[in-house]
């Protein structure tokens, strides 16, 4: 697993607005680096939920739970009809997956991902740095109606492509 510095992280979590409580923030992720541990204290600190989806059905450890009232953890598959088996709709979405799995499913991840995310929502999808992924998930965010499109540079192994769900924007296309 990949560690990801303090400092670093701290700055990623400053897209996450703190004027609003009660936040719902998910996480899709591989567990290939720790962001989860950085969004799990995060989270807590603030009272905010935090729902942890991981694939293959690796968990990280049990302890969390027992600390954050607001933290759910659940394996997700990705070729599933819908990514949300309730009707919460999230603040943000972070994504931390390799590039070869993320794209494999990119015709269907970011409309799914629409469907679930309240109006003005930010995702952040995190990818290695000079990964070929990274053209074809910004043309995917695009093309699925997704705006504001940026690729922050905090890390030193990854870039952060965010985008934001805009009020009715493409709202036929994904599915509604």
């Amino acid at each position: 697993m990949k560690h990801l510095p303090k400092e670093q992280t701290d700055l990623l979590m400053q897209i996450i607005s703190t004027h609003y409580p009660s936040q719902q923030i998910l996480h899709i992720s591989d567990l290939e680096n720790d962001l989860h541990e950085a969004l799990y204290d995060f989270t807590k600190e603030k009272d905010f939920e935090y729902d942890l989806k991981t694939i293959e059905s690796r968990l990280p450890e049990e302890s969390l739970k027992d600390t954050h009232t607001g933290f759910t953890v659940e394996a997700l598959d990705l070729s599933a009809k819908g990514y949300n088996k309730h009707a919460k709709k999230y603040e943000n979405i972070f994504v931390t997956l390799e590039p070869e799995r993320l794209t494999r499913y990119l015709d269907t991840f970011f409309k799914k991902s629409y469907r679930i995310m309240k109006n003005a929502a930010v995702i952040a999808v995190i990818v290695p740095k000079g990964s070929p992924a990274k053209e074809k998930i910004e043309a995917q965010l695009e093309k699925d109606y997704f705006v504001a499109l940026n690729t922050i540079d905090i890390f030193d192994d990854y870039d952060v492509i965010t985008a934001k769900k805009m009020h009715g924007w493409g709202a036929y296309s994904v599915g509604f």
